[in-house]
C-alpha cells in the first residue's frame, strides 16, 4: 500500500498570513495550484486557501486571513493513501496538509489519492474507467464547496482555453453581481464538477 509521502506534492507553495489575496490568486492561477497552506510569521500552520475560497470576487488588497479556512486538517507522510482517503471522506475535504516534526512538508489532494488507488486497482487487475469529461462552451461549472454547509456556486463556460477540453476555462458566474457580464479565468479544483449544457 502506498504512503502519502509517495503521492503528495513535495514542493508545496505556502503563503504568509500577512499577505493579501491578489498575489495569492495570481500564484494559484499561474501555477494551476488548488490549495495553499498559510503560515504565520513564525512559520506555524494557521490556515489554508483553496480555489473555492477565491471563487468570490475578493478585492486584491483583501487580507488572506479573511478568506482562508482556519480548520486545517493534517496528516503524516507515513500514513497510507487509504488512511488519507478516509480522513477526506470523514471531514468532507479535498486537501490534507502533510506535516512532520519540521512543519509543512507537502500537500495531498483527493486527485492524488484517486490516481494512486486507480493505479493499484489496475495493478491487481481490478477494472477501472479512466478519462475525464471534456468541457465545451455552454457547459456549467458547479462548485459544491469543501466544507459542510458551503454554498453551491454555478457558472457557464464561455470559452475553453485548455487542450482537449481541459482547463483553464473562461467562466461567467450566474450569481455575478456586476451589471455587465464578467468573465473570469478559472482552474477547477477537485470540488468542481462540469455538467453538460441542457439540450
Amino acid at each position: 500500500m502506498k504512503t502519502v509521502d509517495e503521492v503528495m506534492t513535495h514542493e508545496v507553495r505556502t503563503v504568509r498570513s500577512n499577505e493579501v489575496v491578489g498575489p495569492i490568486r495570481d500564484l494559484m492561477l499561474d501555477g494551476s495550484i488548488h490549495a495553499v497552506p498559510v503560515l504565520d510569521p513564525g512559520g506555524a500552520l494557521v490556515g489554508i486557501v483553496t480555489s473555492s475560497d477565491l471563487v468570490e470576487e475578493w478585492q486584491p488588497e483583501q487580507g488572506v486571513i479573511t478568506v482562508m479556512s482556519t480548520d486545517v486538517h493534517t496528516i503524516r507522510p507515513s500514513a497510507t493513501v487509504v488512511e488519507a482517503a478516509r480522513r477526506m471522506l470523514a471531514e468532507r475535504i479535498h486537501h490534507l496538509v502533510v506535516t512532520d516534526e519540521d512543519g509543512v512538508v507537502g500537500i495531498v489532494s483527493s486527485f492524488d489519492l484517486l490516481r494512486a488507488l486507480a493505479g493499484e486497482a489496475e495493478a491487481t487487475g481490478t477494472p477501472t474507467t479512466g478519462g475525464r469529461r471534456r468541457a465545451k462552451p455552454g457547459d456549467h461549472v458547479v462548485i459544491r464547496g469543501h466544507t459542510i454547509g458551503a454554498r453551491e456556486r454555478r457558472g457557464v463556460i464561455v470559452e475553453v482555453r485548455g487542450a482537449d477540453g481541459g482547463p483553464p476555462y473562461v467562466v461567467r458566474w450566474l450569481d455575478d453581481p456586476h451589471a455587465e457580464p464578467h468573465d473570469v479565468l478559472f482552474f477547477p479544483s477537485s470540488d468542481a464538477d462540469i455538467e453538460p449544457a441542457e439540450r
